[in-house]
């Protein structure tokens, strides 16, 4: 369903359809337009995760989460369609309560699915995005090593 159809589109479809038409009337740029927000950006990360799909019959599937930002996630788990609605819960590390998002599959490579987080809340955006800055704090905060230029001068007896 395009945009300009007379019919009104479900809030799933407008989410759909503006991330197609953006993709394809985006301009080549040397950079991302969120540049100066690194949540934004995509974080490789590694959590445990619990998929409801829905539909006619609920399902419940295990699964990892591979990258996350604050609009969405790619998540290691079988082929779903496009537009296919689900809720994706896990834990962050460095809270207790675990996160419940509903998402739209966006894309589904071989080796999972990217979903876009639908209407977020604003505690859980403000909690993954407290988490994606702590990823950024912690690749600035890596142990140096001590590199010696020149052995010191040996002192005399």
């Amino acid at each position: 369903m395009r945009c300009s159809d007379p019919a009104p589109m479900n809030p799933t479809q407008l989410l759909l359809e503006s991330s197609r038409a953006a993709s394809r009337t985006a301009a080549p740029t040397t950079r991302r337009l969120t540049d100066h927000d690194p949540s934004a950006h995509r974080h490789i990360v590694d959590l445990g995760a619990t998929v409801r799909v829905s539909g006619g019959e609920l399902r419940v599937q295990s699964c990892r989460i591979r990258s996350l930002s604050l609009g969405g996630a790619f998540v290691e788990l079988h082929w779903l369609p496009a537009g296919t609605l689900v809720n994706l819960t896990f834990g962050l590390p460095t809270v207790d309560e675990r996160l419940s998002l509903d998402a739209v599959v966006h894309r589904c490579p071989n080796n999972g699915v990217s979903v876009l987080f639908d209407s977020p809340r604003a505690w859980e955006l403000w909690v993954l995005w407290r988490y994606l800055v702590s990823l950024d704090d912690d690749a600035d905060q890596e142990p140096t090593t001590r590199i010696i230029i020149a052995e010191p001068p040996a002192e005399e007896p």
